[in-house]
């Protein structure tokens, strides 16, 4: 019995072994994502959450960006979109998974839809950015998006 039980316990112990090492090895590195920067009129600007970049966009809190620059945006919950207005004279309407919106009452294809997650939506930031009128730049070596817009005192 106790042979047995010996055993038992040997053969357990070589099956999790090489489940573990296989696992170790088999499972690539978690890959560090690089820090993107944004810039606004030359200071930098943070942001609640970290910035995500998906297929070489990058997302942003729509709430922080769209205040920065001036406008206002704003979750439905019942409908899955999202409104991002300014100046009374420019409004568009996202929704959530869906590669159409709506500016200005009419509509728009949009490449990369908003995406809502705890506590906030994150959307395209160099698309919202120049939609509300900012000017855009990339410095690829900085990793650091550089936004300008003039400021209405």
């Amino acid at each position: 019995m106790l042979r047995k039980f010996s055993t038992m316990m040997l053969t357990a112990a070589l099956l999790t072994g090489s489940v573990a090492a296989t696992a170790a090895f088999a499972a690539p590195a978690p890959v560090q994502q690089q820090k993107i920067k944004v810039q606004l009129n030359g200071k930098e600007f943070p942001f609640p959450q970290e910035i995500v970049t998906e297929n070489g966009v990058a997302y942003v809190n729509a709430s922080t960006l769209a205040i920065a620059l001036g406008g206002s945006a704003a979750w439905d919950s019942t409908t899955k979109s999202l409104l991002i207005a300014k100046d009374n004279t420019y409004a568009l309407r996202m929704y959530e998974n869906k590669n159409f919106a709506y500016k200005n009452g009419k509509e728009t294809s949009v490449a990369n839809p908003p995406r809502p997650v705890t506590g906030a939506v994150l959307v395209p930031l160099v698309f919202i950015a120049q939609e509300l009128g900012a000017k855009v730049e990339y410095d690829a070596k900085k990793l650091t998006y550089k936004l300008s817009i003039p400021i209405n005192s």
